[in-house]
């Protein structure tokens, strides 16, 4: 079946650059790299016609209706074979993040002018830089990611002023009484004789979520007048989108929200919102950021309960007095939380920029752990303790075999969840007048 694809470019002899290429509709940046890397290795002169099998594969060139071929300057029936698949291959396109450590002091746009300068110099122009960067990491650290191929993400590796080079994957997700069962009440003196364990319960802290979002209307994110102004040192912002108001969805407790999702469109393409979906903004729409954010900011609300009445009780998170930042990352796709690990350290980019004091992120990739200064999280936490800002992941949902342990960088906090106190008895009566309890 034909593409429809029709091009013309010169070809000279090896190694010379392809000195004429005319791109129709449908013809990408990456095919016509593809075709510059072809015709250095090629020895015809003229070739024009139609691709009749789609790229990459071996592929056959026939003449299309009306269609002339050149071999030497004068017309011949040709068929030609050309193998395009180890081109293929080293010219794909994935999104990379090049990381360049601190960034020495320089201004957000000087810093940026530098990536688009370093990024130039695998790239024909400088236009098509500029189209291919996604992030310019310019605050905490030093570093942007970009859509590359395998051949210009290894040139670049192997400049002086680039630490690593690694590809962008995606992560996944990583679930009242809990609180009191590590002896965290909210209405008991702690009588020690050491001021520090006077506990504020947050007061006035700033914790980051990276995650799904937040559920504005949430009771654990309500207004509170007893919690007084947003801190003077809070730089953030609450951005709007798809039902998220910033006027009636940040307010006291909630001070900042922003989203991510360039590197997700990047690689997944463009976000399904239809009937629901998903949401162009901060809002929750898999409900795992909203859990997180409640378990561990979450504002006292009183008659809580799982359905049917089960656990009853007042919820809470581990610090209700502190205020909310929410980083929106993973998006729903396959039926659950998908992570893009450039949106993440774009996160932690801003997050280090807002002025959070505490960073939380319950995400990972699966086993096998990857070499240090190789993923976003580790990255974005490394240059966060620098900072002076705590960062607390969870310990993956794998096991519970050896090595499985996710997130495991020495300068995070690495929570792993435990077995508590609580239970839900259910009484099953059988057809002989036995009953169970489980």
């Amino acid at each position: 079946m034909s593409t429809g694809l029709r091009f013309e470019i010169s070809i000279m002899l090896p190694n010379r650059r392809l000195q004429e290429l005319e791109r129709f509709p449908g013809f990408s940046s990456g095919e016509q790299q593809l075709f510059r890397a072809w015709s250095e290795s090629l020895q015809l002169l003229k070739i024009r016609g139609v691709a009749e099998h789609p790229f990459p594969a071996p592929c056959f060139l026939t003449p299309a209706s009306g269609a002339e071929w050149w071999s030497g300057g004068s017309p011949n029936r040709v068929l030609l074979l050309i193998f395009f698949k180890h081109f293929a291959s080293s010219h794909r396109l994935k999104v990379h993040i090049v990381y360049l450590g601190h960034n020495n002091g320089l201004t957000p746009s000087l810093t940026t002018q530098f990536h688009l300068q370093l990024l130039s110099r695998v790239f024909a122009e400088p236009e098509e830089a500029r189209q291919a960067i996604l992030y310019s990491y310019s605050y905490g650290f030093s570093g942007f990611s970009a859509v590359l191929n395998s051949t210009q993400a290894t040139t670049l590796s192997e400049t002086e002023e680039v630490i690593s080079v690694f590809r962008s994957r995606m992560l996944q997700l990583h679930t009242t009484r809990s609180w009191d069962f590590m002896g965290l009440s909210l209405h008991s003196q702690m009588e020690q004789p050491s001021s520090q364990m006077h506990l504020k319960y947050g007061d006035d802290v700033i914790v980051g979520i990276l995650d799904t979002g937040v559920w504005p209307e949430s009771e654990s994110f309500r207004d509170d007048p007893h919690l007084g102004p947003v801190p003077s040192s809070w730089r953030g912002t609450c951005v709007g989108g798809q039902q998220f108001d910033p006027a009636t969805a940040c307010n006291r407790k909630l001070i900042g929200a922003r989203y991510y999702l360039a590197g997700f469109e990047a690689e997944t393409g463009l976000l399904n919102t239809s009937g629901g979906a998903e949401y162009r903004s901060a809002r929750d729409r898999v409900g795992h950021g909203t859990h997180t954010a409640s378990t561990a900011v979450g504002a006292v609300s009183p008659n809580a309960s799982y359905f049917g009445g089960l656990g009853r009780g007042a919820a809470r998170g581990g610090a209700p007095r502190a205020r909310l930042a929410v980083y929106k990352v993973c998006w729903f796709k396959d039926l659950t939380g998908r992570c893009n690990d450039a949106d993440i350290l774009a996160a932690f980019d801003d997050a280090l920029h807002d002025g959070v004091h505490v960073i939380s992120a319950s995400l990972g990739s699966p086993p096998p752990l990857s070499p240090l200064f190789a993923t976003s999280t580790e990255v974005g936490s490394f240059h966060a303790m620098q900072l002076g800002v705590s960062t607390v992941f969870s310990a993956g949902n794998d096991g519970p075999d050896a090595a499985m342990v996710q997130n495991v960088s020495p300068w995070g906090v690495t929570v792993a969840a435990s077995t508590i106190d609580r239970r839900f008895p259910t009484v099953i009566a059988l057809g002989n007048n036995a009953s169970f309890v489980v």
